[in-house]
């Protein structure tokens, strides 16, 4: 029986050498071009995913940090608003923005620093349901995807009640707010930093995704920021200005001629009214100005070079407090018309052949086009790479996998600050998952890297402008993964928790194919949308918060104790879901598959093996481990 065994395993293995032991070198290289050019098409599919997210739900991202006023709200509006944008690098840069110019405080913006964090490894799990064709190569992608999801999440399970407990006691912050700001204090005497480099990823795919949607991000930053403050002048230039209404000289003449009953007065009056008249059209009017941060005159310039050119600044024109009747911020005498037609009114979608479909039906056509474009490259990018690698590249695969963790990290991190996008890279290393080229225990380390490389763009950029709440924001970003990766991947034991429970979600998904659309829906819109409404419960009436709160843990409980234990107890729900058997066989499938990818043999079982490990376990104890 044994030796039936062994030939039918070498057979097996001599089938699955027989598509690629044919393969000349100019069909490798035609396969590794097509995977190039499946690759591009990938790359401008995410690109224009994240314009089109931009455009369909910027204004509502830009509106929903100004209601940020405790932890709870702040981490779910950094998850929605991330999600909503699809990018990490845009939500992290308006939270800076924000925070820069006072309009939050750098304790209220951590939350949402980690909030963004959880929402960007959305973007990796939509692109692992393009391998759905297949149960096992979707069991691997889904995994690879969710340990993003998984490491953020714990991370943010342990280090936001820390803060918020410690800042509660302490009164002022956490360890996270306490390390980065001595650490910003030591930073602030260094020189500016200098603007980052373009993302090659952005030059390579520009032409193509412009030319189909181009969004303005700009008009989103500028939404986020405090409004231009409106300001009534006392005295003004004459020489460059209209008279004000109430011009002190003129009440002063008129006042004058009046007491003198002077009826040339009055002749010369009229006649100076009507020269006043003439010149009128030479002269500004100043009867109000508009004070406004450094910042959104940033991004003012930004939106419209053309008209920000225009704009007329307080200094010769308002004569109050020494020409300076804004203070540290920018004076315009018309800045207020400008933000009403170029950031409130303006369009999203400044570019592209969807330009005339407006935000709503350009940012929808614009995703359908995306997701085209995702599932096209996706394909392409599987089938070719399996060409490619599934030959004599197996003993390459087998060195890959005793690629040391840290060493993986750092090439991860490499990788996101060129293309200064985490959603990129891990997009990019989702496939690869998929096929069985790259193991998930490589996979978590890769992502981590990318997690550090995905805040550089934030950092380097508060750098620029040196003030000290931007800077000190930006750190909490960098220190939130440092922190995170120093839990939970140096010591075996915490580590082999994120990779248990994406492994667990893979295996659902792999007998479940609906399983990562729901994953989605619940983690990254239905429960922050719940706990959002929670936060504005309780901010409305404690006491029915509270109850809410009660509510809420005593269903999540009821449900755990149901889906580990069951009822009656013995049953759990679990199994009911997914039964042992289901479990074991899944198990197995994905092992043979590994194998079948690395060219391992087939094990030799022994008697004692035979029976299935899952049935020695406790009824839930594979889920309840995670």
């Amino acid at each position: 029986g044994r030796l039936c065994d062994a030939m039918a395993g070498e057979a097996a293995q001599n089938d699955a050498k027989k598509p690629t032991q044919g393969l000349t070198w100019w069909k490798v290289a035609l396969a590794f071009l097509g995977a190039c050019a499946s690759l591009y098409i990938f790359l401008c599919g995410l690109d224009l995913m994240g314009g089109s997210f931009k455009v369909l739900g910027g204004r509502g991202a830009s509106s929903l940090f100004t209601a940020v006023d405790n932890p709870l709200a702040g981490l779910m509006t950094g998850i929605l608003a991330t999600v909503l944008v699809q990018s990490s690098s845009t939500s992290t840069s308006i939270v800076v923005a924000l925070v820069g110019e006072g309009g939050l405080s750098v304790k209220n913006g951590i939350p949402i620093i980690m909030g963004a964090n959880i929402g960007t490894s959305v973007t990796n799990t939509i692109v692992s349901m393009g391998q759905s064709g297949d149960r096992i190569m979707l069991e691997r992608a889904f995994a690879g995807a969710t340990v993003h999801d998984m490491f953020n999440m714990l991370t943010v399970l342990v280090l936001l009640p820390t803060e918020v407990i410690i800042g509660a006691i302490q009164g002022e912050g956490g360890p996270l707010y306490w390390i980065t700001k001595a650490i910003t204090e030591g930073l602030m005497g260094g020189d500016k930093g200098s603007e980052l480099f373009v993302s090659p990823i952005t030059v390579i795919t520009g032409d193509l995704v412009e030319g189909i949607l181009k969004a303005n991000k700009y008009v989103i930053y500028a939404l986020s920021l405090a409004e231009p403050v409106e300001g009534t002048p006392s005295k003004v230039n004459e020489t460059l200005c209209k008279p004000l209404a109430n011009s002190t000289r003129r009440l002063e003449e008129a006042a004058a001629g009046e007491d003198d009953g002077d009826s040339d007065f009055s002749r010369s009056l009229l006649s100076r009214r009507s020269d006043d008249r003439r010149l009128a059209e030479k002269l500004q009017d100043c009867s109000t100005y508009y004070c406004l941060s450094k910042d959104l005159d940033s991004q003012f310039k930004k939106i419209s070079l053309s008209s920000y050119e225009k704009l007329h600044k307080c200094t010769g024109y308002i004569l109050d407090a020494k020409g300076k009747p804004c203070g540290s911020q920018v004076c315009y005498i018309d800045s207020g018309s400008f933000y009403e037609t170029k950031v409130k009114e303006s369009p999203l979608i400044k570019g592209g052949f969807l330009v005339d479909a407006g935000d709503m039906g350009g940012g929808i056509l614009g995703l359908v086009i995306s997701l085209i474009f995702l599932v096209l490259g996706l394909i392409g990018l599987s089938k070719l790479l399996q060409i490619i690698f599934m030959g004599n590249a197996k003993k390459v695969i087998r060195y890959a996998v005793k690629l040391n963790g840290y060493v993986a990290m750092v090439i991860g991190c490499g990788i996101t600050i060129i293309v200064q996008s985490s959603s990129v890279t891990t997009s990019a290393l989702t496939p690869l998952c998929g096929i069985g080229v790259l193991p998930l225990a490589k996979m978590l380390p890769l992502t981590l890297g990318a997690n550090i490389g995905t805040t550089c763009t934030a950092l380097i950029a508060s750098l620029v402008s040196l003030k000290f709440g931007a800077v000190q924001i930006a750190l909490c970003h960098l220190f939130f993964n440092i922190i995170g990766i120093a839990i939970w991947y140096p010591i075996p034991f915490m580590r082999r928790v994120p990779l248990a429970a994406a492994k667990l979600l893979g295996l659902y998904a792999s007998f479940y194919r609906f399983v990562p659309a729901l994953y989605i829906l619940v983690a990254f819109v239905l429960l922050p949308a719940l706990f959002l409404g929670l936060s504005a419960v309780l901010d409305a009436s404690v006491g029915g918060g509270v109850v809410l709160l009660i509510f809420i843990l005593a269903v999540f409980v009821g449900f755990e104790l149901l889906w580990l234990v069951g009822w009656p107890v013995g049953s759990p729900l679990c199994y009911k879901v997914l039964s042992k058997d289901s479990r074991e066989e899944g198990r197995k499938a994905l092992e043979k598959a590994d194998r079948e990818v690395q060219g391992l043999p087939e094990p030799e079982e022994s008697p004692s093996a035979a029976e299935p490990a899952a049935t020695q376990e406790p009824a839930g104890a594979q889920d309840a481990q995670v």
